[in-house]
């Protein structure tokens, strides 16, 4: 059964993501794994795209690229498939990305103009609370800021704590940093041609497995980095 054809309402269970290459790698990324519940949300009236919800998060995908992934009803079924698939775990059918490369300045090693200045940027998944905690830090005082080229900006704000200026910058929402899409173009952007001195990782504990995705991939890029679990009550629970 595809996930294309699973009714509204409905819930079932990852078998096999089919497919190659950013796709695939975009889709894993998403949630999209072996053994993970979906749930259908909503068809849009001509049918695309659909909206499906998945480790508590609601995504649209496109009825050509629903059709790519098979599904059960049943949580045995893909017991039983990962005992019949001889193939390598989907990640490893994608090519590697070295997100180290190009180098990161040494520069950004507090070693600006101005000691006293820390340039942070806030990175995470959509909905994990990033603005939140921006706004909290830096008073909502912020101005937009935007990239040739594309369509989505980030927000920008600051914060003086015990003599130093923190420059706040809230990037938009990302699943990981492939540059697929326009917002993970814009974060890889920022923080390669940036050099924020400080990486803040806001991670949702109600969708702890999913937004870690993105946490190795900034561990790889060797920057300082402070991981921020928002919701941690749900953690809890």
């Amino acid at each position: 059964m595809r996930l294309s054809e699973l009714q509204t309402g409905d819930k079932a269970f990852i078998v096999k993501v089919n497919g190659s290459g950013a796709f695939r790698k975009r889709i894993l990324e998403m949630g999209f794994v072996r053994g993970q519940e979906v749930r259908s949300i909503l068809n849009a009236p001509l049918k695309d795209p659909i909206k499906y919800g998945i480790m508590e998060y609601e995504v649209s995908l496109r009825r050509s690229e629903a059709v790519l992934i098979e599904i059960s009803k049943l949580k045995e079924d893909v017991v039983y498939a990962v005992d019949n698939d001889k193939t390598d775990e989907p990640e490893n059918e994608v090519e590697e990305t070295d997100f180290r490369d190009p180098p990161l300045s040494d520069e950004s090693d507090l070693k600006k103009e101005n000691n006293n200045v820390i340039r942070v940027a806030l990175v995470g998944n959509p909905n994990a609370g990033k603005t939140s905690i921006f706004n909290l830090a830096s008073g909502a005082h912020e101005h937009v800021g935007n990239y040739s080229g594309v369509t989505v900006d980030s927000k920008e704000g600051t914060l003086r704590h015990n003599g130093y200026k923190f420059i706040l910058t809230d990037l938009p929402g990302t699943y990981s940093l492939s540059a697929y899409s326009p917002e993970e173009l814009y974060v890889r952007s920022y923080i390669f041609e940036e050099k924020p001195d400080v990486i803040v990782n806001v991670v949702s504990a109600s969708a702890l497995e999913r937004n870690l995705y993105l946490t190795t991939e900034l561990i790889e890029l060797e920057k300082p980095m402070v991981v921020a679990l928002n919701m941690y009550d749900e953690l809890e629970k």
